[in-house]
């Protein structure tokens, strides 16, 4: 079959793109492939199912822990920290948003000159100006509620629905930041909001349960696929699951002609002609597939002239710091599933040589067993006890670290559980991390006796690779980078990459929004139209 347009993945950049696409060109062939099933979302019998075991309907598609001596797994790391892969992803149709969180922050300019300023890495080729009207499209398509009046970051757009109110408990963690003159804000979160703007999506009704909402409130790409499609007579539009594409095919020089893939139920091998190839397949998936796609003027794998595929590797290292509330008189507990409240007072430009960071207090920062004491039977006089006395008390956050090109991702011989060839991971911290971890839990220590606390011990830190990016980064100059300031691969005039693979840094927040607003770009490019989005002609909702 020949089709116009391959997008390989169904996350939000496989999303986003094809519907810019279908909007401007609603007959457009595209054939979108994901090696994942199919998901149940938004069903009430699965949602029951979750509030008693907590077991997400997606589970079966994350990742596998890695072997060790006592079990099978899956993958293979041969870094220092531990570049875990398990819970980082979900292998299955719309992607990782089917797990995200919803934190949805803009980067801010000097993440844009990340070399300029701390002198790691490579700049991106353009600045922070170029994306922001596609900040504020991205905003609107997941649909974020967020603080339109702090400007700790330059908008031009303000968000489609409000801030979530401070929690309790996050109203004690803003006094305690105010005290010691760090500044935040209200968390934008894509969690559809109330608003006086009808809509065919149901508005968050803090159930507690984000990790598989029952009303579609949280952002899912499968969901906004299906919708999309539902909506709207588009004949050429056609998405395969169960398609672990295996390569990229070229026969000369210059352009690619389309991929071949593995359907998984009939063990077949299928080759698709296609005018172009976007791979929005994740920083993994992204990097290994073009390792794995040699071609004529590019021997090791198609964009790996400079040997920059898979490299440079970047995550969000995530601490957790614990202490002891002495006394809990508010009764605070949690009260939703998410935060409310961040600081990005340590977010700045002054603090990027050293790596910038943001603190959040969980959704759950007090933590009480108030149900786990009603079942057990205790009585009123106990569990206000409980309440009331000392409780657990915990603080958040990420921090930067810099693509370094002993940090990469290669493909590895075996499969993984659902036909995706296996990853090795070498991820190792930077020299001076310990030192700056020690800096940050002097200031959580401060934020604890300001709340009547104490902070017990270091952190535990997660180098699970969260936010993986920058294994195909964006680059002027093709011996620095795999892509250039338009995502197509050098060398290559109809291959392009839509993924966090292709940022060269992502500072100390989520990396969403910005693969939204640059998957938004990229279909004003590929489509040759207007920049819609300076325009302002875009929709929340596809009709």
């Amino acid at each position: 079959m020949r089709v116009e347009t391959v997008i390989i993945g169904s996350g939000v950049a496989a999303a986003a793109l094809s519907q810019r696409l279908l909007e401007l060109d609603p007959q457009a062939s595209i054939l979108m492939l994901e090696a994942g099933p199919r998901v149940k979302t938004q069903d009430f019998g699965l949602w029951e199912n979750f509030l008693i075991t907590r077991d997400t309907p997606y589970k079966p598609y994350l990742d596998l822990p890695f072997p060790a001596q006592d079990r099978e797994g899956e993958n293979a790391n041969t870094g220092i920290a531990s570049g875990e892969m398990m819970d980082a992803r979900v292998m299955a149709y719309g992607g990782s948003t089917l797990h995200w969180g919803g934190w949805s922050f803009r980067m801010k300019p000097e993440d844009f000159r990340q070399a300029s300023t701390s002198g790691v890495g490579t700049d991106w080729p353009f600045g922070y100006d170029v994306l922001e009207p596609y900040y504020g499209e991205a905003e609107h398509y997941l649909a974020v509620s967020g603080d339109s009046a702090d400007r700790t970051v330059p908008r031009t757009r303000d968000y489609p629905f409000p801030a979530f109110p401070y929690t309790l408990q996050d109203r004690d963690f803003a006094n305690a930041f105010d005290g010691l003159g760090i500044t935040h804000g209200h968390l934008p979160i894509a969690r559809r909001g109330v608003s006086a703007v009808p809509s065919r999506h149901a508005p968050c009704q803090t159930t507690g349960t984000c990790k598989y909402c029952p009303f579609g409130a949280r952002f899912v790409a499968g969901d906004y696929l299906d919708d999309f499609r539902a909506w709207n007579d588009l004949p050429n539009f056609e998405i395969r699951l169960g398609a672990i594409v295996e390569t990229i095919i070229a026969s000369g020089s210059g352009r690619v002609d389309g991929v071949i893939y593995l359907d998984r139920d009939s063990g077949e091998e299928v080759t698709v002609q296609a005018d172009r190839v976007v791979i929005a397949a994740g920083a993994v998936e992204s990097a290994k597939l073009l390792l794995r796609s040699p071609a004529p003027g590019h021997p090791n794998g198609m964009g790996n002239q400079g040997d920059m595929v898979g490299r440079n590797l970047i995550t969000h290292p995530f601490f957790r710091f614990k202490g002891k509330l002495l006394e809990n008189p508010k009764k605070l507990q949690a009260e939703m599933d998410f935060p409310t409240l961040v600081s990005r007072h340590f977010d700045t430009e002054a603090e990027q040589a050293k790596g910038k960071f943001v603190l959040v207090p969980p959704a759950e920062a007090v933590k009480v067993d108030f149900l786990g004491q009603m079942r057990a039977g205790k009585s009123r006089s106990t569990i206000e006890a409980a309440l009331t006395g000392p409780a657990e008390l915990q603080l958040h956050g990420m921090i930067e670290i810099f693509g370094r090109p002993g940090n990469r991702i290669e493909n590895l011989i075996g499969r993984n559980r659902i036909g995706l060839h296996q990853t090795q991971v070498s991820l190792s911290p930077d020299g001076d991390h310990l030192a700056r971890m020690d800096e940050i839990r002097a200031i959580a220590a401060s934020v604890y006796v300001a709340m009547g606390a104490e902070l017990l011990g270091p952190p535990s830190i997660s180098w699970r690779i969260d936010h993986a990016a920058s294994t195909c980064r964006m680059s002027d100059d093709p011996a620095q980078g795999v892509v250039n300031s338009d995502l197509q691969v050098h060398g290559l005039d109809n291959l392009y990459v839509c993924s966090n693979a292709v940022m060269p840094s992502i500072g100390a927040v989520n990396p969403t929004v910005t693969l939204g607003a640059l998957a938004l770009r990229l279909g004003d490019r590929l489509a040759n139209g207007s920049d819609r989005a300076s325009q302002g002609l875009t929709e929340q909702v596809p009709v």
